[in-house]
């Protein structure tokens, strides 16, 4: 009967001591890039090139439009904090980010931070 005791104890040991590797290992893993970032600025430096002027003028706007992530199309009660949210990112986006870039310098950095920061106003409005 204790040597049953036993076994269980360091049965259970074992497996918390495996459960905090594993979360350990989860929290040093590195942050996926935010979609917008990977997508961004293969979009301008496409757009720019395939377009001629004035045309190729819009292309910041244009990527910006394309890059954020939109809502599902399901359009729902459950939906609409999603649609908000996908709308006041855009909005705020080009407005405040889009004259970040221009054809001689994308300043991809830049406007990615600066679609970030509009992601966190318009997560907390919502």
């Amino acid at each position: 009967m204790e040597s049953n005791r036993m076994v269980m104890f360091v049965t259970m040991m074992i497996v918390m001591v495996m459960g905090n590797l594993l979360i350990e290992t989860e929290a040093d893993a590195p942050p996926q890039p935010s979609p917008f970032k990977t997508c961004y600025p293969g979009c301008v430096l496409t757009c720019i090139v395939q377009k001629k002027l004035p045309k190729n003028l819009w292309c910041p706007v244009s990527c910006i439009k394309t890059c954020l992530e939109p809502p599902s199309s399901q359009m729902d009660s459950t939906n609409e904090i999603n649609h908000n949210d996908y709308y006041c990112k855009l909005g705020c986006s080009t407005h405040h980010c889009a004259s970040l870039s221009s054809i001689q310098n994308p300043n991809v950095d830049k406007v990615v931070d600066c679609v970030d920061s509009c992601s966190d106003k318009c997560s907390n409005k919502n």
